[in-house]
């Protein structure tokens, strides 16, 4: 606990000096101070909203009913919200922006997308300090295998898939997406497009997880990256003028039926007595249909471009 603890000293404010630097390199001096100020209000928000939404979506019955309030004080890792914690660092660097004066917010956002990304890597390596928190289903392979690089070792010395480390290479490969010239997107697009993309990629590799929050069979952080999903698709969907009425909403119905899919393959996953169904098959299938819905997003994001780059003023002259 105390080296997690030392490795989140080392990895936040380093994200945050990115954060800084980024907005120096473009010459932008308000946008610098905005990231300045967003250090201090990620920090605070993103742990009360990761406590926030833990309390919500697991203790809400328990203090209702009982007055137990003890889970919900305790500092213990796993009884946080990963996603909540997300939500809270989004607020925060929006708020910094408005303390500020920065405008547009989305521009800020969209400088935010790399750190936001590494940010995200960075926590989920340090998991590997959290024992089996981070990690995936026991590996049944022989000694010696290959297969066994990806895994790390529980205290009676059992592989098990290193997740960790997936999810964290994921984060990084997004956050570098995010750095793709598309200077006339609008102002925050570049930062929703890293966020539904890390959401989708959540939603696969949360469903490996050995240890989560759960409601049932229902996993927590699962059906809220699901719920973000869809926002951003509505977003998308409302600013996409080419289309009007009804019709240029039907990307979110598309979304929702991708879903449903992936919760019929979860349930057919779990109830199949195929072992390749059960462990490999069903991840393949629910991969397959969390690529339609980023080429949805895609589709529907393609359009979303001004005319010209907006005039910067919190550009230094």
């Amino acid at each position: 606990m105390s080296n997690y603890l030392v490795m989140i000293l080392c990895i936040v404010p380093a994200v945050y000096v990115l954060f800084i630097l980024l907005n120096l390199i473009h010459s932008d001096r308000r946008g610098a101070a905005a990231a300045a100020v967003s250090f201090p209000l990620c920090t605070l928000l993103g742990f009360l909203f990761a406590k926030f939404f833990y309390i919500i979506t697991m203790e809400t019955s328990n203090i209702w009913y009982w007055g137990e309030w003890g889970p919900s004080l305790s500092l213990d890792p796993s009884l946080f919200c990963f996603v909540g914690g997300g939500i809270g660092v989004w607020l925060g660097v929006w708020l910094a922006a408005k303390i500020t004066g920065y405008t547009p917010a989305g521009k800020l956002l969209d400088r935010f997308a790399l750190p936001g990304a590494l940010l995200v890597a960075g926590l989920r390596m340090a998991e590997i300090e959290l024992g089996s928190l981070g990690t995936g289903r026991f590996i049944e392979v022989p000694e010696n295998s290959a297969y066994l690089i990806l895994a790390v070792y529980n205290r009676y010395g059992e592989p098990h898939v290193a997740l960790f480390v997936w999810e964290a290479v994921a984060a990084a490969v997004i956050g570098l997406l995010s750095l793709r010239n598309e200077t006339n997107c609008r102002p925050g697009q570049r930062f929703m497009t890293a966020v539904f993309r890390l959401c989708t990629c959540q939603i696969l590799l949360e469903n490996m997880r050995s240890r989560a929050l759960m409601w049932g069979f229902v996993r927590v952080e699962q059906l809220l990256c699901a719920v973000i999903l869809m926002i951003l698709m509505l977003l998308a969907c409302a600013h996409n003028t080419k289309k009007q009425g009804v019709v240029r909403f039907l990307p979110a119905l598309y979304l929702f039926l991708c879903i449903a899919a992936i919760i019929g393959i979860e349930f057919l996953r779990q109830r199949s007595t195929s072992r390749f169904m059960g462990e490999h098959g069903g991840y393949l299938m629910m991969a397959a249909v969390l690529c339609v819905i980023l080429l949805l997003y895609r589709k529907q994001t393609t359009g979303l471009r001004l005319r010209r780059p907006p005039e910067d003023p919190g550009r230094s002259r």
